[in-house]
């Protein structure tokens, strides 16, 4: 029984890498959602098609940053496309 509760633990504490998507959470949306920075001190640049979205987004929103330049607001749904910064 310990070993299954360390296991749920680790499994919920532990940040998702799955399908080539990291799990972060926003620390901040700036320049009117033209840039996101994240926790982890990751910062990227949206897509102009898709700030109108993440103007929308909010600090403490948790994300997936994926590799194939898309960022995904698990709190909202929107996926939407960035360049990093940093």
């Amino acid at each position: 029984m310990k070993r299954l509760l360390l296991v749920a633990a680790v499994t919920f504490i532990t940040p998702i890498h799955a399908d080539g998507c990291d799990e972060e959470t926003i620390r901040r949306v700036a320049r009117g959602g033209n840039v996101v920075i994240l926790d982890s001190g990751g910062v990227y640049e949206v897509a102009p098609d898709d700030i109108s979205d993440t103007a929308l987004w909010n600090a403490g929103d948790d994300v997936l940053v994926c590799d194939d330049a898309k960022m995904i607001n698990k709190d909202s749904g929107d996926k939407v496309y960035v360049t990093p910064l940093r």
